[in-house]
């Protein structure tokens, strides 16, 4: 999430909906009637919290009632202050390149505005090591972009992760407490103690016969696809290859790595 510019504030967010989604879920399968204490008393969140969410417009985008700065990680705000204030940006609305040092206008005036007590350094070499800002010849500052991330990902493709997850747990938390005639498909084939140097091998030979076995089972849905049916659900597979860590060349291997 840090590697793609997502805040503490922005997951707490999308964790509340997900939670108050999840509780009107719940009572509708208990038959009960959905109310904002109902679903604060499931959830833990205060009633406000479940009413601003239930009424929210888009309940996916933040509180339109909170200042858009605070929600944003530290580095980002600095970004946007760079790109969207005044005092740092041309007639034109540019970024202004900036020296490093000095009163106002510089980049620690700029990282003291926007970033509270933060050392400059700290965050300039945070954003010249993702690739945000770039130090010129003569010392000064120029902003390369407005986003803070290291992943470099589109919105689309982190919206798909999220689906592919979801598909994923939704199966595992089915089979939890599923009698198992009626658990969903779940195998996988693991080694903890694969040669490395066949991990190309691996990868060509899921790529031959995982495409062959979605092929087979892409005829099989589509002969059995019926959108005007009124009972008709959205169901599918997924083949994919996992590696713990795959290091560099000439790197030392390690562990998994914590999420």
């Amino acid at each position: 999430m840090l590697r793609h510019g997502l805040s503490t504030y922005d997951f707490s967010r999308i964790a509340n909906i997900a939670f108050v989604r999840a509780a009107g879920d719940i009572l509708h399968e208990q038959g009960k009637p959905l109310s904002f204490s109902r679903v604060s008393a499931i959830t833990g969140l205060h009633r406000h919290v479940v009413s601003d969410i239930v009424n929210s417009p888009d309940a996916s985008s933040a509180d339109p009632s909170t200042n858009k700065d605070y929600r944003r990680n530290r580095l980002s705000r600095v970004l946007s202050g760079w790109f969207e204030s005044p005092r740092y940006t041309d007639d034109e609305g540019r970024p202004l390149v900036l020296r490093i040092d000095g009163p106002e206008p510089s980049f620690a005036s700029m990282v003291r505005a926007f970033s509270g007590d933060i050392y400059p350094r700290i965050i300039l070499d945070e954003l010249i090591e993702v690739g945000a800002v770039r130090i010129l010849k003569d010392g000064n500052v120029r902003a390369v972009t407005r986003r803070y991330t290291t992943g470099g990902a589109e919105p689309a493709a982190i919206q798909q992760l999220g689906n592919t997850t979801r598909d994923v747990l939704s199966t595992l938390e089915h089979n939890l407490g599923t009698p198992p005639d009626r658990r969903l498909y779940d195998d996988a084939v693991v080694s903890v103690q694969l040669d490395r140097a066949a991990l190309p091998l691996f990868r060509r030979l899921l790529r031959q016969r995982g495409a062959a076995f979605l092929e087979d089972i892409d005829g099989w849905v589509s002969e059995h696809e019926r959108p005007d049916a009124p009972d008709s659900v959205r169901a599918g597979v997924m083949v994919q290859m996992f590696v713990d860590v795959e290091p560099e060349k000439n790197e030392e291997p390690s562990g998994p790595r914590s999420v």
